[in-house]
């Protein structure tokens, strides 16, 4: 008929779509795994690890003694002799000296900021350690969303074959004079409307595979795999809360800092004590001049108060107690926030889990309509609308169940952030 539009069907729409290379699927625990190894986030972290410890030697270096040797070699146009005294050398034309200098310092200043620096590199491992969560918890979720996004791309596939299997059969029905125009127009509709939620689907389903695989480090698009495993939390309100209190990198990093904090203050009483120098050296001068003989040593010793400079110590006392406070406001505001999170995270997953079993009965169920309605339709007991209005029906509750299932397994993930089981 002439007015009858081509229709392809599911295998050629599939077949038709341009070539892409399949992504590679991954764990969940792999692609954690993968971030923590590869993700520049990560890298950086461990590098600042790597940067804090260099600190600390060089922090130390000013506590240490040093050693030092020098050797001059002097060539004169002439040697210089004494005006006063003819013939008497001042400077040799020819010299050479050599010298070996040990220095130590003694400087309270330089030993307390060996012990920050040394509480630096703790502050700067737990931060690391923030790092690490808060990228796994972004795989996780992008992990998750790959996911579900797969199902509803599913439940769009099975809408499209559905819908072709309707179209075929009303124009059967219409080449054969028992169907109507009306019923063929229906069917293509809903069709031609699924598959646009398919190609939907498919392109969220790619960007989300781009975005995994660019959390990985990888430079090409990651897929997951059909199942999950999360390990189980707490759902115990007073163990749950203990053991993010105890689990927590971000909280340990906030009492780590809070306590590099005092531990400055406390220590700023090296700034108001002497300090001490001391330097021996040892020289050998060839030729012997009349203020240098050939060999001998030298011991200086040094020592310092201090006694008045400008209110520098009185001012960094002042913003190292301000700073220790404003670590011990961000530490309360961060056990609130835990808090917080453990009991939102407790009622989320009661909520997900109660709204999951729902959806997945509504999907079933609809699916069930589907085939009843079809099977009535044909038997000429309904209408076309009551197939194509179950069929509408299904591919949403088809598709509220994937989110549904998705939003369960999320709040799995946020209870077992909040309560420090992951990563």
């Amino acid at each position: 008929m002439r007015h009858l539009p081509l229709l392809v069907t599911v295998g050629t729409l599939l077949a038709s779509l341009p070539a892409r290379a399949q992504p590679t699927p991954l764990s969940f625990d792999q692609a954690i795994r993968k971030a923590f190894a590869r993700n520049p986030d990560a890298l950086i972290a461990t590098e600042e690890i790597t940067r804090a410890r260099a600190v600390v030697e060089q922090m130390r270096a000013g506590s240490f003694p040093t050693v030092a040797a020098t050797a001059t070699f002097t060539q004169l146009d002439s040697a210089r002799v004494s005006q006063s005294a003819p013939g008497s050398v001042i400077l040799p034309a020819t010299e050479l000296n050599g010298a070996g200098t040990a220095a130590l310092t003694v400087d309270p200043r330089r030993l307390v900021q060996w012990s920050q620096a040394r509480e630096n590199v703790t502050v700067t491992r737990l931060g690391a350690a923030d790092v690490r969560r808060q990228l796994a918890f972004t795989v996780g979720q992008t992990y998750l969303s790959v996911l579900a996004q797969r199902q509803v791309v599913e439940a769009d596939e099975s809408a499209v074959k559905n819908a072709a299997a309707h179209v075929d059969y009303t124009r059967t029905r219409l080449a054969g004079g028992g169907g109507t125009l009306l019923d063929f127009k229906r069917a293509t509709a809903l069709y031609d409307s699924d598959r646009t939620l398919l190609e939907r689907a498919r392109f969220v389903l790619v960007r989300l595979q781009e975005q995994l695989g660019t959390l990985l480090g990888e430079s090409t698009p990651i897929d997951v795999t059909a199942e999950v495993r999360l390990p189980e939390a707490p759902l115990d309100p007073g163990v749950a809360l203990d053991d993010a209190l105890g689990l927590r990198s971000d909280v340990q990093l906030s009492r780590e800092r809070l306590a590099a904090a005092a531990k400055v203050r406390r220590q700023s009483w090296a700034d108001f004590m002497p300090w001490a120098a001391a330097s021996f050296e040892m020289f050998y001068q060839t030729p012997p001049t009349q203020t240098l003989p050939t060999d001998g040593w030298q011991l200086l010793v040094t020592l310092g108060f201090p006694i008045y400079d400008g209110g520098l110590r009185y001012g960094l006392v002042k913003e190292r107690r301000a700073l220790e406070r404003e670590a011990g406001i961000r530490l309360d505001s961060q056990l609130r926030l835990v808090s917080a999170d453990v009991r939102t995270a407790r009622v989320e997953l009661e909520r997900a889990r109660v709204a999951f079993g729902s959806a997945r009965e509504a999907a079933q169920t609809s699916a069930e309509v589907v085939r009843l309605t079809t099977v009535s339709y044909r038997a000429g007991l309904s209408t076309n609308i009551e197939v194509i209005d179950a069929q509408l029906a299904s591919l949403n509750a088809d598709v509220a169940a994937a989110l549904a299932e998705n939003d369960e397994r999320q709040a799995r993930l946020d209870l077992l952030l909040a309560t420090g089981h992951f990563p």
